[in-house]
């Protein structure tokens, strides 16, 4: 059974939501993440996830969501609190990505959480994943997509985990992609999707 929330809070005015395009093989637009940032920060400085997330939710739907990401899809971070909660009953399930944070230990009450909200229509991604820990082979059969930190990574180690990972039901996206050379290496292991600095930093949209 979910936690309960109170109503979603009100936008605050010391906050700014921020969004980085994620890019398919031929660099065109697949998805936004949707950032957590302070106003006149182009950084997150996050002491709370639910607040965070609660923020994130209550802009974009101030905002609404066919203007923050048009056509396409948002990926949203959410953690433990964050999924056994109802903020993302907010969220229109045809138009996000539950994007579970590395910090989400895969317990019995949230992989039910994860089984009841993908019943319910919500596709999720796993977020930061540099290894192939016993957290990440439980929760890796739930989610479509499997976001690669490959900066968290050695060079040499990230094939082996990109092969791990790969399943004709997953997608693999490459994050935290900087350069040239490393969006090219990411190509040739067969990454479907790309997210990083070498494409676009965040921009932060207001009202």
């Amino acid at each position: 059974m979910s936690q309960k929330s109170p109503d979603l809070p009100p936008p605050s005015k010391d906050f700014f939501l921020g969004r980085q395009p994620i890019l398919n093989r031929a660099q065109e637009l697949f998805a936004y993440e949707l950032l957590f940032r302070g106003a006149g920060s182009s950084a997150a400085h996050i002491t709370d996830d639910l607040s965070a997330t609660a923020a994130v939710i209550a802009h974009a739907t101030e905002l609404g969501m066919e203007q923050v990401v048009g056509n396409f899809l948002g990926f949203v971070n959410i953690d433990a609190q964050v999924l056994l909660s109802d903020f993302i009953k907010f969220l229109p399930r045809d138009k996000v990505v539950l994007e579970i944070l590395e910090t989400v230990k895969a317990t019995p009450e949230v992989l039910a959480r994860i089984v009841e909200m993908k019943a319910a229509g919500f596709t999720f991604a796993l977020d930061d994943v540099i290894s192939d820990s016993e957290d990440v082979r439980k929760l890796i059969p739930l989610v479509e997509v499997v976001k690669v930190d490959i900066a968290g990574i050695a060079p040499s180690a990230l094939a082996t985990l990109a092969q791990a990972m790969r399943s004709p039901h997953r997608k693999l996206l490459a994050e935290k992609v900087e350069t040239l050379a490393e969006f090219e290496r990411c190509m040739a292991l067969g990454f479907d999707y790309f997210q990083g600095y070498y494409f676009a930093r965040p921009i932060i949209l207001s009202g």
